[in-house]
């Protein structure tokens, strides 16, 4: 089963794959923007961090840890951003909002989870920049959530009678 050039580029799969990336992109802009803001030009400080370094044990920093939590507020606005727009623009499914909500902000919680380990582990182990840490995971963990967004989130329903 062999497909043609023009049979991908008008498949349907194909064409949500790529708003998808768009709406992405978008939503990396924010969040890589909130990050940028937070970790490279306030280099701000949440005063928890130091409460959860010492609770783990004091194994990682406080800048580490700061990093983290930087990650996590960029990710969340993303987070309603992408959906929105996912919703109207990419999968055109805008029944049972909450409920799509739901599974869409699950996924995400999963894969902010990921991307939290994958910047501790890039930053805190390896030592690379936080913003080529924040890109890697980011990549990485999005490829991940468009499979799933297209299976569970924004399944279309069937048209009952």
């Amino acid at each position: 089963m062999k497909l043609s050039l023009k049979e991908i580029l008008t498949n349907n799969s194909f064409k949500q794959l790529i708003k998808y990336g768009i709406v992405g992109s978008i939503g990396f802009a924010i969040d890589l923007s909130i990050y940028y803001l937070l970790v490279k030009i306030y280099e701000v400080h949440f005063p928890f961090t130091t409460a959860i370094s010492e609770w783990i044990g004091g194994n990682m920093s406080d800048k580490v840890l700061d990093i983290d939590v930087s990650h996590i507020i960029g990710s969340s606005i993303a987070i309603i951003n992408n959906f929105i727009l996912n919703s109207y623009f990419t999968f055109k499914v805008t029944d049972k909002k909450w409920k799509r909500f739901a599974s869409f902000a699950g996924i995400a919680a999963v894969g902010l989870v990921i991307g939290t380990i994958l910047i501790t582990i890039l930053v805190g182990w390896l030592g690379i920049d936080e913003m080529v840490a924040k890109i890697i995971s980011t990549i990485l963990v999005a490829l991940i959530q468009f499979a799933f967004n297209k299976l569970f989130t924004f399944k279309s329903q069937p048209l009952q009678k």
